[in-house]
């Protein structure tokens, strides 16, 4: 099973130039526009990926001066400039191939998709456990001038190619690619925390457990607060409010429609009844008259982490709505903001604006003081003057820290209590729609009882 992948390179051909015509210049003495490029062929080639250099090859090119050949190409027809090269890779399952099948099949690779026209330096890294072949590619034919399109139709293309080489040597192929999920949307289901689709798979199943059809599925998902669809001449979908619609086959082999329509249950389970809490008898010393209500930000705070599950803590609380799944993963996020808040006592928009241009400003003055102790320190000479430096040095840092997580929390502050009002307004939205079915269907549940 073989992956595909290719992006340009861009920069100025002229920092090139300056390169391959003095040998003696490394890469870190090039501009920074041209290190992309630097870094594709030391990459590529680098000898503790590639087995001391054994398994790299150049196609219409040697790989020794892959990059003075593709320089003289660009200026023979005069097109230096935008583009300078394409970098690929083909990637293989992990003890699928052997580093001279993954060689080869890369060389084979890299000859059908540009050997007619193409310089390519071809590197097989051995470093990971799933083989991989990097391609650097000149973006100028050596044999007409004309630049490479890397377009859709050519990015199809190498997939095709890619996936009949790994055909006819029996090698696995993705049957059904599709697009790469976000990695951070992936490493969290991969560590189990609760994302989108990782609510969508739990909702999906536990509508199933309760439905006999479709159409009842849908209005289990909808009661819930998801929005679904089970149309039979369209793709089966559901989604949060405020999001975009997810294909439910997209979510895993089981949970497309063939498989869904296999998973209904012949007698569906009844929900269980929410459970009631205990009324809790407390006492309270003092009056009543000195308890002060909390407001603003701290209120938000407190009944949105009410809505979560977390406070108060040891009691029970009401199902959590589905729209407020992901924010579990920024409890801690959340504990730091609402700490902030009660410390200074902040429960307006203006309250937060002040103490952040505070912080800003103390932030400021200290940056100030410790660059004056760095410029001490340089003219320094006695070594007991030169450690009090560094110790006054350390202690600003760590205040600087302080205040730079401090207006951290504030962005988020801003942030976080619009979304809050936003999904909380949703939540009211939802419960008032499904009130008055609920009302209907247990006074119908009484008549029938009676």
């Amino acid at each position: 099973m073989a992956t595909t992948k290719i992006w340009a390179i861009k920069g100025d051909i002229r920092s090139l130039v300056k390169y391959v015509d003095d040998p003696n210049k490394t890469t870190e003495q090039a501009d920074d526009e041209m290190k992309n490029l630097f870094n594709v062929f030391d990459y590529a080639t680098n000898s503790s990926k590639t087995e001391q250099k054994l398994f790299v090859s150049g196609v219409n090119c040697l790989p020794e001066t892959a990059i003075q050949q593709m320089v003289m190409t660009k200026r023979q027809y005069g097109k230096t400039d935008k583009i300078l090269a394409f970098h690929a890779i083909q990637s293989f399952k992990p003890g699928e191939v052997t580093p001279e099948q993954c060689h080869e099949i890369g060389l084979q690779l890299a000859r059908e998709m540009w050997g007619e026209g193409y310089q390519v330096v071809v590197a097989t890294h051995l470093d990971k456990a799933h083989l991989h072949n990097h391609f650097a590619i000149n973006s100028v034919s050596f044999l007409d001038g004309k630049k490479y399109n890397s377009c859709k139709a050519a990015t199809q293309q190498l997939r095709d190619v890619s996936d009949r080489l790994c055909r006819e040597r029996g090698l696995s192929v993705i049957e059904n690619p599709g697009r790469s999920p976000d990695r951070m949307l992936y490493l969290a289901e991969k560590n189990g925390e609760p994302t989108r689709y990782n609510v969508y798979r739990q909702a999906i199943d536990r509508a199933i457990r309760q439905s006999i059809s479709p159409y009842t599925m849908m209005l289990v998902l909808q009661r819930q607060g998801f929005i679904a669809s089970t149309n039979p001449k369209r793709h089966w979908t559901i989604a949060l409010p405020g999001c975009r619609n997810t294909r439910m086959k997209t979510l895993g082999a089981e949970y497309t429609p063939q498989r869904i329509w296999k998973r209904f249950p012949l007698t569906p389970e009844r929900p269980p009844p929410p459970k009631k809490p205990e009324p809790q008898r407390m006492r309270l010393l003092g009056s009543f008259n000195q308890v002060k209500k909390i407001t603003g930000f701290q209120a938000l705070y407190f009944h949105y982490l009410y809505l979560l599950g977390k406070l108060p803590k040891n009691r029970p609380h009401p199902p959590r709505h589905p729209i407020l799944w992901e924010d579990v993963r920024k409890l801690e996020k959340y504990s730091a903001q609402i700490r902030l808040i009660c410390r200074h006592k902040i429960d307006t928009s203006e309250q937060l604006q002040v103490y952040k241009d505070k912080t800003q400003s103390k932030m400021d003055e200290l940056i100030a003081q410790r660059t004056k102790i760095q410029n001490k320190l340089r003219r320094a000479q006695d070594p007991e003057v030169i450690a009090d430096l560094r110790e006054q040095k350390a202690e600003l840092s760590k205040q600087i820290t302080v205040c730079r997580k401090d207006l951290k929390l504030c962005d988020g502050i801003k942030e976080n209590t619009a979304r809050m009002k936003e999904k909380m307004a949703v939540i009211r939205a939802h419960e008032k729609q499904i009130q008055p079915k609920t009302k209907q269907k247990n006074k119908q549940n009484r008549s029938f009882e009676r």
